[in-house]
Parts: structure tokens; C-alpha cells; sequence
């Protein structure tokens, strides 16, 4: 992403903790901010920069 921006990023996932960057759960990485998880979809809102994610779907 572009320097100064955000996005946010809705992921299916078991759960919040399931979506993750390496071996961190997303939510505990710097400036990120979980929004929501409902219906099996995580809602993150990123700072700018590069991510590699996974998610667990089941």
C-alpha cells in the first residue's frame, strides 16, 4: 500500500485469532486494528506496508 493509507481487509477465518502474519495473530501486529468477526469473516483495518497473511478456514 501506498505510504500514509489504510485499507481494510475482510478475510474468511474460524475466528480472528486465525488470520495471521507469520506466526502473529493480525490483530497484534502494530497499528493494526481488528474490526469485526461475524459470520466466519474477520474485518481488519491495515496501516500501510506489506503483509503476509494466512487464515485458518476450518
Amino acid at each position: 500500500m501506498p505510504d500514509n493509507s489504510e485499507a481494510t481487509l475482510r478475510i474468511p477465518a474460524v475466528s480472528a485469532d486465525a488470520v495471521r502474519e507469520g506466526r502473529t495473530p493480525l490483530a497484534r501486529v502494530d497499528g493494526v486494528r481488528l474490526l469485526a468477526w461475524s459470520d466466519g469473516v474477520a474485518s481488519h483495518r491495515l496501516p500501510s506496508g506489506r503483509f503476509r497473511l494466512a487464515a485458518r478456514l476450518g
